[in-house]
């Protein structure tokens, strides 16, 4: 195998049988029909199938431990925020501390 690029549906790999790059990719067959060729056994038989492929599960697995990462955050940074508002509003400046962040952030 000499092809190193790999293809995506906007931007095949033109391919011969002694290029075809490893993994899912998108490429012309000789004839320029655009093809994607799945990169396991798993996806030919069943294009819903989990891959198999250890670099796309191990891809998957990260991002999807870094978006449960982001929603703790977020739900953290929630929690957080209304209870500052909660505060800022019994305040007894609380009015003008709001309209000044408003001033301050241009909202």
């Amino acid at each position: 195998m000499t092809g190193t690029s790999i293809g995506t549906r906007d931007n095949p790999v033109p391919a011969t049988p002694d290029t075809l790059p490893r993994g899912c990719y998108w490429f012309t067959d000789p004839d320029e029909a655009l093809c994607l060729s799945p990169g396991c056994m798993a996806r030919i038989q069943d294009p819903d199938a989990q891959f198999l492929c250890d670099t796309l599960t191990a891809r998957l697995d990260r991002l999807t431990g870094r978006l449960r990462d982001l929603e703790e955050r977020h739900e953290y940074a929630n929690v957080w925020w209304q209870a500052l508002s909660s505060v800022v509003r019994d305040h007894p400046d609380g009015q003008v501390i709001i309209t000044e962040t408003r001033a301050r952030t241009s909202r």
